[in-house]
């Protein structure tokens, strides 16, 4: 290898590494740019400059690295707001059903609960008004 290609290939490496840097570094800095979900539930691209849509972006996890990831969070609220339209909050002593997905089978199994509140869980009256919701979705 000559010389020429020897500084090709240091030039290259450098270019990756820095890449891998950039992915490590905490997100966002100042000049980065990033993407987010605009009003009207489209994607939008901007750069980070510390101002206050910036932050308040930030401040509610608005911010995204890639369109891709800015396009998968829309849809995942899509979903929940569907889902929310056939839910109740959950009612301590009765029966809360909500969906889960068993990995081990790859299939949607419907539960319930009658005392443990799980974080942002989706409750639903019925067996029946869960499977309509995932139906729906």
């Amino acid at each position: 290898m000559n010389l020429q290609e020897e500084l090709k290939a240091l030039k290259e490496r450098i270019a990756e590494l820095e890449e891998l840097t950039k992915e490590e570094r905490e997100f966002p800095q100042d000049g980065d740019a990033y993407w987010f979900i605009d009003d009207e539930g489209g994607m939008s691209s901007t750069f980070y400059k510390n101002y206050y849509l910036d932050i308040y972006r930030q401040k509610i996890g608005n911010i995204f690295r890639t369109e891709e990831e800015a396009e998968f969070a829309a849809k995942k609220l899509r979903v929940e707001a569907e889902l929310r339209k056939f839910s109740r909050p959950f009612k301590e002593d009765e029966y809360n059903y909500f969906i889960q997905i068993n990995s081990s089978h790859n299939n949607i199994v419907v539960d319930s609960d009658d005392c443990y509140q799980t974080q942002g869980t989706i409750y639903f009256k019925s067996t029946t008004i869960a499977n309509e919701a995932t139906d729906t979705v």
